[in-house]
C-alpha cells in the first residue's frame, strides 16, 4: 500500500496493486481458516456469516473512507495513511501470536 503512494509509473502502480491483491487475497483465506480453527464444526454457519458481515462491511466503510480522505488529502497522502492504517490492524496479530507461541 505505501509504495503504490510513492510510485507515478502505470505500470508500476499496476504491478504494486497486483501484489496487493495477491496478498489481500492470502490473508481473506488464512482469517477465515483462523477463524474456522477455533470453533467447532456446528459453528462453522455461524463463523462464515460473521466473517463475511466483517468483510463486506469493511469493504464498503473502507471505500468510502478512502474516497473522502482522498479528496481531502490527494491519492498519495491516502494510500500513505491507509498504510499506516493497515499496520495498526497487525497488532492483534503479532499479540495473540505471542500468547500463543512462547
Amino acid at each position: 500500500m505505501l509504495l503504490t503512494a510513492l510510485i507515478r509509473m502505470p505500470v508500476a502502480a499496476l504491478a504494486g496493486v497486483a501484489l496487493f491483491g495477491a496478498g489481500f487475497g492470502i490473508a481473506q483465506n488464512a482469517t477465515l481458516t483462523l477463524m474456522y480453527a477455533r470453533v467447532s464444526t456446528a459453528s462453522y454457519g455461524t463463523v462464515s456469516a460473521l466473517w463475511n458481515l466483517a468483510y463486506d462491511g469493511g469493504m464498503g466503510v473502507g471505500a468510502v473512507g478512502f474516497g473522502v480522505l482522498a479528496d481531502r488529502t490527494g491519492y498519495s497522502s491516502a494510500f500513505v495513511l491507509t498504510a499506516a492504517l493497515m499496520l495498526v490492524a497487525v497488532v492483534p496479530a503479532v499479540r495473540d501470536r505471542a500468547t500463543r507461541c512462547p
